[in-house]
């Protein structure tokens, strides 16, 4: 048995953690830049207590708030310019996968000669970046601690990822709080994103002892409390165990990648800008099923954790049939005809090698019409 791990994430969690940013942030410098979107940060309260600690702690920032959903790599030069005119220190992302995902990015990059897009295109870093401070308003995404930011890729009109260890946060505060003002339709797509993250992790080709008992305790509180905090996002225990299964996945599948379905929800979020944790719901229990041939004792496993008496992909189904988001891709906003070039887009992702099942053209076009 050989494996190796990489957690070298500063993780603080808890009910107002987000109070002493100001005292942490310290330690890597007195300017900054807060990235994050228009809205939803502002409306939550969570912008302004991030802006009150700095304050306390005479750290100097500025707000980047033009963040939007699928961000594509001149997003990222847009924050890295103004974060070098500006001479930051640090990088603070605050919001969801997004946010998240442009903050580090930024910073990993921020010393880099070449335009983002280059790096998508795996050229390699140089030179060091500058912190990343991942505070996040969702439970799904885990970019806080993640080592890879998901951008668009305007040139191939796809998603696709940059991976390296310069994009590790140097901090993640979790703050189960600054989630309560989150939608219904929101905690649910987020929360299928991270349920998502777990089980492909658990069922990954290079799950290890160590990934299989974080992505199985994720499994097991995104399972008991996602239906919770849906119904009642004021529940303070839903929304800690949502936030806690969400970290614990994104701990997990950082180690092992992720599978079929993750490479399948990126092109479906570039065409048809379907949300990816929605995506992923809708393509979870059919990926269940069709992995279920190499992997049926993991599933099983699944199963239990899950607190069912039924099949996984049943106990998805029904998950998913409670919750306020499209049921099938046409209700999300697919339109057919663009099959083949889903396909193409299929094949460009990395995860498809962690799939515990080998994966073929016709295997992704018949996910995809199941999903229809």
């Amino acid at each position: 048995m050989n494996f190796l791990l990489n957690l070298p994430n500063n993780i603080v969690f808890g009910e107002n953690t987000i109070d002493g940013l100001g005292e942490k942030v310290k330690a890597f410098g007195s300017k900054c830049i807060i990235v994050t979107g228009k809205k939803s940060t502002k409306s939550s309260g969570a912008l302004d207590k991030i802006i009150s600690s700095l304050k306390k702690s005479k750290i100097s920032f500025f707000i980047f708030d033009e963040v939007k959903g699928e961000p594509d790599t001149e997003m990222v030069d847009k924050v890295r310019n103004l974060a070098k005119t500006e001479g930051v220190e640090f990088i603070i992302g605050v919001g969801g996968g997004s946010a998240l995902d442009v903050a580090k990015a930024a910073a990993g990059l921020y010393n880099q000669n070449l335009k983002t897009l280059s790096y998508l295109n795996k050229e390699p870093f140089e030179y060091r970046g500058i912190p990343f401070i991942g505070i996040p308003t969702t439970s799904g995404t885990g970019s806080e601690i993640t080592l890879n930011s998901v951008l668009y890729n305007k040139s191939k009109g796809n998603k696709n990822s940059i991976a390296h260890p310069r994009f590790q946060s140097k901090l993640s505060i979790i703050d189960p709080t600054l989630t309560y003002s989150m939608p219904d339709a929101i905690t649910a797509a987020s929360g299928m994103d991270a349920l998502t993250h777990a089980i492909e992790s658990y069922t990954s080709l290079a799950a290890n002892p160590i990934t299989l008992a974080l992505a199985g305790k994720a499994i097991e509180l995104i399972g008991q409390n996602l239906v919770k905090a849906v119904d009642n996002g004021l529940d303070k225990d839903a929304r800690a165990n949502m936030a806690l299964g969400s970290v614990i996945a994104g701990l997990a599948f950082s180690q092992t990648g992720v599978g079929v379905a993750h490479s399948i929800s990126h092109p479906l979020g570039a065409l048809f800008h379907i949300p990816h944790g929605v995506a992923n719901a809708i393509l979870l229990p059919v990926v269940i099923e069709y992995n279920d041939k190499t992997c049926h004792n993991r599933y099983e496993e699944i199963s239990v954790l899950l607190g069912g008496n039924m099949k996984a992909s049943e106990q998805i189904r029904k998950l998913i049939k409670s919750m306020p988001i499209p049921k099938t891709l046409l209700e999300a906003g697919y339109k057919k005809g663009r099959e083949k070039e889903i396909v193409e887009k299929t094949f460009q992702s990395r995860s498809l090698k962690k799939n515990p099942r080998p994966v073929k053209e016709k295997d992704v076009l018949d996910i995809i019409r199941e999903c229809m």
